[in-house]
């Protein structure tokens, strides 16, 4: 689902996209390690051309990365979180807020497209659900 959201100059923004929220992408449950899930998060973000990875911290499962699309009007902040769940599946969430008004879907493209990706890189096997 998409939600209303502010950009970081606290102007209305673009609807963000969120994997934690009814009608949004679903979020992703893998059976691989969550040091095999991080490490592949991080590789995907760093292979992307207009992706800046803006801060990370194992610790805290937490990936934020600035993205800019082809053209300026398509920037948008995506968050990552990788976590275990109760029992001991690693966890994927992600949200994209756009930095301007003007998303035209990009930021649920880029979610859904890292999304797949990763599941090709982690393996048929190690994705829990549909």
């Amino acid at each position: 689902m998409t939600t209303a959201s502010p950009n970081h100059a606290g102007r209305p923004a673009a609807e963000s996209v969120d994997t934690r929220s009814p009608g949004g992408p679903d979020g992703r449950l893998y059976t691989a390690s969550f040091a095999a899930v991080w490490d592949q998060v991080l590789a995907e973000v760093r292979a992307r051309n207009r992706w800046t990875l803006v801060h990370h911290d194992e610790d805290l499962g937490l990936v934020t990365v600035r993205c800019r699309g082809f053209m300026s009007a398509g920037a948008s902040l995506l968050t990552i979180w990788v976590s275990l769940d109760d029992n001991g599946l690693t966890r994927l969430d992600l949200r994209s807020v756009p930095e301007t008004r003007r998303d035209l879907g990009a930021g649920e493209r880029r979610i859904r497209d890292l999304l797949g990706r990763l599941d090709r890189k982690l393996g048929a096997g190690a994705r829990i659900g549909a």
